[in-house]
């Protein structure tokens, strides 16, 4: 699908950004910092700061000769910091750009807004290849998610799962000494979740240590579960 597009404003970025994108881009314009912020410099009266005469009561003119005779002075609003990185940056004006939809939106980061679209003359299996090479790599992203939290949730060395983020979230706590699977089960039913299973010595059943989120749970100046 080929789309019109629009951004919700004019952007500074990375030149390598804007040719993966597939968007039109200006590398001659006068970029700066205002307001911790990369901005486009709009025209000649606004000013880099280093270019500036400062005067010995904090004020911007444009040189000397203006400061010593009071005129010209330069307002905040018409001044920029130099930027000084490696990164090569390039404007982007935020209207009228033409982009293959299925390609652009899943890398943009940036606001937008379609203005007209037409479907594309690629045959259907081109465009259903398409979707099946997005479908790859999201499932390849969440691989890498799904390794992630099994590195971080198990113990190798002992063999122990390590307890995720959602014990967290547990308010309540629940005891259930030497029980059988029949009332384990009825405390999960009852939506209680296991953190810990106790192992006991000379015991035929082990104890559970319970947990659960109660949004009703009184919680002020209380020293037990209070059930």
């Amino acid at each position: 699908m080929i789309s019109l597009i629009d951004f919700k404003d004019d952007l500074i970025i990375p030149k390598e950004e804007a040719i993966d994108l597939g968007i039109k881009y200006k590398t001659d314009q006068r970029i700066g910092f205002q307001d911790d912020k990369l901005q486009k410099l709009n025209g000649s009266y606004d000013y880099y700061k280093e270019d500036c005469f400062l005067s010995d009561d904090g004020k911007y003119y444009k040189d000397k000769e203006h400061s010593l005779a009071d005129e010209g002075e330069i307002s905040a609003y018409y001044l920029y910091l130099k930027y000084t990185g490696d990164t090569d940056y390039v404007y982007v004006n935020k209207e009228n750009h033409l982009v293959s939809l299925i390609e652009f939106a899943p890398k943009c980061k940036h606001a937008f807004f379609v203005r007209e679209s037409v479907v594309s003359m690629d045959t259907s299996i081109n465009n259903i290849e398409m979707i099946f090479h997005r479908l790859e790599e999201k499932a390849s992203q969440l691989e890498q998610v799904v390794d992630k939290i099994r590195t971080n949730t198990f113990n190798k060395r002992t063999d122990v799962h390590v307890g995720g983020g959602i014990v967290t979230s547990y308010n309540d706590l629940l005891l259930k000494e030497d029980v059988c699977t029949d009332v384990l089960q009825q405390e999960l039913n009852n939506g209680w979740r296991i953190i810990a299973i106790c192992v006991q010595p000379d015991q035929r059943r082990p104890d559970y240590i319970l947990g659960r989120y109660n949004p009703q749970l009184e919680v002020a100046e209380k020293e037990s579960a209070g059930r």
